[in-house]
């Protein structure tokens, strides 16, 4: 399952990954630099089957000029994914009630 999560960094030259915590729950960034000097940053959640691509809809050959570039806006798409996934339930949870 996550041999996809982590296919473009095997091209990669510099892999670490660090946890976080955001809305309580973990959230694993994977930053890497990629041959042409930028960096990418994917994100996981565990327990959850979303897969990040680290790229938004970008090319992969463009990436974040930093690392703290790269890492920042996946940890911000984590979080706007976490609060997607939180509303959901809450309004799941409204609706029982």
């Amino acid at each position: 399952m996550l041999e996809g999560f982590f296919s473009t960094l095997l091209e990669s030259e510099v892999t670490m990954k660090e946890t976080c915590y955001a809305k309580g729950q973990k959230v694993i960034l994977v930053t890497s630099q990629i041959k042409n000097g930028k960096w990418l940053c994917k994100f996981s959640l565990p327990g959850s089957s979303h897969l990040d691509d680290g790229l938004q809809g970008q090319d992969s050959s463009k990436g974040y000029k930093t690392e703290w570039e790269a890492r920042t806006n996946a940890f911000q798409r984590a979080k706007l994914l976490l609060d997607g996934t939180q509303d959901m339930t809450q309004g799941h949870l409204l609706e029982r009630a």
